[in-house]
């Protein structure tokens, strides 16, 4: 008889725990909310330059003999069905804001630099861009291609960072669009989201 008890409390327990954990996956009241992404989700904006790129386990990069650069986007993926905000009001949105992005970038061309774009898509379907960023010797990167030809140091990376990249803009699509050169690549990148 002890026994039957014992396994009516376990499957109580675990009906709670399922009830609850269901609740909670939709409630994003606390903030700042971490998106980390790893590089390899990055892909070449264009089919005819996806040959030219190489994703490994943990970057994207351009391959060596690709000449120019080639146009990467880099969404920040987010539970697209789930909403932000408050459960117990009526203002649940699928949109949030973003209040800072990073990349952690290589360029190892000497003839081109490597910028990145924030973007975001409004509600009403236009894309809204940030400042574009380069890599070179300043913290967070440069607002301006660098002078010569600067290249990420020997086994390091530079970090790009933006906050408040669109002001304010609320959004439910939106990450980094870059344009690399041969011999570069994205290690990773993050976003901060307010919470709504």
């Amino acid at each position: 008889m002890g026994h039957k008890v014992r396994i009516g409390a376990l499957a109580f327990c675990a009906i709670g725990l399922v009830t609850v954990g269901a609740h909670a996956q939709y409630v994003y009241t606390r903030g700042p909310n971490h998106v980390n992404m790893s590089g390899t989700r990055c892909r070449a904006g264009f089919s005819d330059d996806q040959d030219d790129l190489t994703h490994s386990v943990q970057s994207t990069s351009v391959n060596w003999n690709v000449s120019g650069t080639v146009f990467v986007v880099c969404p920040v993926t987010r539970r697209a069905t789930a909403y932000y905000g408050d459960s117990l009001s009526s203002s649940l949105a699928t949109e949030v804001t973003a209040t800072e992005l990073k990349a952690d970038v290589r360029d190892a061309n000497t003839g081109e630099a490597l910028r990145c774009t924030p973007f975001a898509q409004s509600i009403g379907g236009s894309v809204v861009w940030g400042t574009a960023r380069y890599a070179c010797s300043t913290a967070g990167g440069c607002t301006s291609a660098p002078a010569g030809s600067y290249t990420t140091p020997s086994g390091g990376t530079n970090t790009l960072s933006w906050s408040n990249p669109f002001t304010s803009q609320t959004s439910v699509q939106w990450g980094l669009a870059c344009d690399m050169p041969g011999s570069s690549s994205i290690r990773s990148y993050e976003a901060t989201v307010s919470s709504n």
